[in-house]
Parts: structure tokens; C-alpha cells; sequence
């Protein structure tokens, strides 16, 4: 079901990878003043955020054929470290990236990487007008993102947060999504190994599937939706023919997490936070999984009519823009056929637009 991206990248997947927080889009936070910080979207501190919600904002303009500006897409560039990772933010790129460290949660991680290399491999797909040096500078920083993120792949199969932390699923969900960009990682010997660990993660059929975030947590929605949706394909996620009834639970990590992301949408059209409350990142991210799945029509229409009803509250909440929102329902509206522009009413693109710092 994926329609991989990068025209420039046919001779590059095999060598890629041969050569080779949890993190939820959270509601605004106090400004930064930055001046060095044109083209990034979003007044608040990017410290936690910065290149993930980046991403995502450039992957919702590119799935709804809009070329984002040369500053956005050049902020996210010069936030690129020297071995090709992404940390969530430097404030001051003419100083180097730390070291990865999982315990403090510092350095470059699989999170902000993963959607980095996803939203440069978009820009390169033909459907938005970036040319010439830039261009070219997009190309470079994918392939070596891109093989810097195969690297970490941990002996258990799973990819951590952090180089030398335990392996998550949303981490090894979004990583799988971002390698399979280059195209042919989804038949790969690596990719059994990552689709084994998301299994050993998941719950029993009778306890309902579905992923935990590591080995002896409880199934949740971000990490099945982030972890379903490296299982099957990548971002942005294009309209596809309308979904099939999703099938019984099966004992494939596949089955499992599609199975618990379909039921627990089937109610109310929220999937709930593992920490209280719903969870509109976690819904979208499900609601783009099953889409690429083809599975589980009813729970698609239902999260999508959801996230309507919340879109107001989720991208323009009273501490301000939340751009990262606001590109994942663009992805959200290209995937089911809705209006960006017209999203539960709110003008996802305008939204967006407004947030970018001069």
C-alpha cells in the first residue's frame, strides 16, 4: 500500500542499507526568543520538539502538494548533526551534537531522526517544487540520516530512543518507517528482526494486542500506532481505495497491532494516553497506520471524525500554535480524503503558515 518517495534515490536503496518519546506532539509551550531560529514552526521552546515538529509540518504541506519555504526546510538542514542524526534541537549549530545519552535523554535520537529523514525524503518525491542546490542539500542529508539510522538497529531487532538505550516500539516503528523510504528495507533480513521484536512486545489476542512501549509494558496507542505503522509503510500516506473490514486478531505482530488500533478506535474515536486522558497523536498516528494498512474502515472513518471534532483543541490550544499537530492532520486529511483546509473547520495550512518564525 506505501508509494515510496526520493526520485533521485533508485540506486540508492540497496547501498543504503548495506552501508548501514515515546515522543507525542505535545500542546505549546512558553516562547523562546530565537533569532537564529527563522523558518522553524511554532513560538514555543523547541528544546523537546524542535526537529520532530519540524517534520511534521513539512510532511503535511508535501502530502497536500504544497512546497513549504526554502527557511523551513533549510532550519531543519542546519539542525542535521556532522554523523547525519538528529537530536531534537541545537540551539547553536556551530557547536556539535552531544553524545547520545540514554539516560539523560540527551544527543541525537531514532525519534527526531526518523521523522527528519521521512519529511527530507518527501520533499524529493515530484509532487513539490524544491530545485537545485537545495535540493541537492535535501538528497545528501536523507541518505546520510538515513544510513546513520540503520546502524542502531540493537541486537534484539528493536531500535532504542537513544544509542545504547533498551529497544521501544515507537522508536523501532518510526525507524522502519523512515529506512523503508529508500524503498526494498521491508523485505529486508533487518526488517524480520524489528517486526519479531514488535511481536514479542504485543499482547495476546485474548488480551486484546496491541504493543507496549518496552518488554513487560502494558499495550498502549502510540506505541501500537507508531509500531503498526513501521510494519506496513511509511509517511506521508497517500488516499488509498476505501479499507476492508478489519479481521479477526491473528498471532502476527502485523494482526496484533492493526486488531487493537480497530477496536479501541471503534468506540469512541480517541485512543487514550498510557498516562490518562486521550491522546489526538496517538488516534492520528493510528488512523495513518490503518490507512496504509488497508484495514479496519469503520475505526478509520471513526478516528477521522474525531479528530475533526478536535482539531481546534489539539492544533490551536490557548498556549498557542501547535505545528506539529497541525501537520499530522494534514497528513491525517490527505490520507482519508478530507480538506486541509477545511479540517473540523479549522484551516490546517493557514494554521501552519502563521506559525513560521521570520
Amino acid at each position: 500500500m506505501k508509494t515510496l518517495t526520493g526520485l533521485r534515490r533508485t540506486a540508492v536503496a540497496a547501498t543504503s542499507l548495506a552501508a548501514a518519546a515515546a515522543l507525542t506532539v505535545t500542546a505549546a509551550l512558553p516562547t523562546q526568543a530565537a533569532t537564529s531560529d527563522a523558518g522553524l514552526y511554532g513560538a514555543a521552546d523547541p528544546t523537546y520538539d524542535g526537529v520532530f515538529r519540524q517534520s511534521l509540518a513539512l510532511l503535511g504541506q508535501v502530502a497536500n502538494d504544497v512546497t513549504p519555504p526554502a527557511a523551513a526546510i533549510a532550519w531543519l538542514l542546519d539542525q542535521q548533526c556532522a554523523s547525519g542524526a538528529f537530536q531534537a534541537y541545537r540551539a547553536d549549530t556551530s557547536e556539535p551534537c552531544a553524545a547520545p545519552d540514554p539516560d539523560n535523554y540527551a544527543g541525537p535520537d531514532m525519534n527526531s531522526t526518523a521523522l527528519a529523514v521521512q519529511a527530507l525524503m518527501a520533499l524529493d518525491n515530484g509532487r513539490v517544487k524544491v530545485r537545485g542546490a537545495l535540493l541537492d542539500r535535501v538528497v545528501d542529508a536523507a541518505d546520510k540520516a538515513g544510513g546513520w539510522l540503520a546502524k542502531q538497529q540493537n541486537a534484539d531487532g528493536g531500535w532504542p530512543y537513544y544509542s545504547g538505550g533498551a529497544s521501544d516500539a515507537n522508536s523501532t516503528g518510526l525507524a522502519m518507517s523512515a529506512i523503508d523510504t529508500v524503498g526494498g528495507f521491508d523485505s529486508s533480513k533487518e526488517f524480520g528482526r524489528a517486526s519479531r521484536f514488535l511481536g514479542r512486545l504485543s499482547a495476546s489476542c485474548a488480551d486484546g494486542g496491541g504493543f507496549g512501549y518496552q518488554t513487560g509494558s502494558k499495550p498502549d496507542g502510540l506505541s501500537t500506532s507508531q509500531g503498526t505503522l513501521g510494519l506496513f509503510g511509511i509517511l506521508p500516506v497517500y488516499k488509498q481505495p476505501a479499507a476492508a473490514v478489519a479481521a479477526p486478531c491473528a498471532n502476527t505482530a502485523k494482526a496484533k497491532g492493526v486488531s487493537y488500533l480497530a477496536t479501541n478506535l471503534k468506540s469512541t474515536g480517541i485512543l487514550d494516553s498510557a498516562y490518562g486522558g486521550p491522546d489526538y497523536t496517538a488516534t492520528s498516528f493510528a488512523v495513518l497506520a490503518l490507512t496504509e494498512a488497508g484495514k479496519g474502515r469503520a475505526s478509520i472513518r471513526k478516528g477521522t471524525a474525531a479528530l475533526k471534532s478536535k482539531a481546534s483543541e489539539y492544533v490551536t490550544p490557548e498556549a498557542g500554535t501547535n505545528p506539529g499537530a497541525a501537520g499530522l492532520l494534514m497528513l491525517v486529511a490527505e490520507a482519508t480524503g478530507a480538506k486541509a483546509t477545511d479540517f473540523g473547520g479549522v484551516n490546517l495550512l493557514s494554521v501552519l503558515r502563521g506559525s513560521l518564525r521570520q
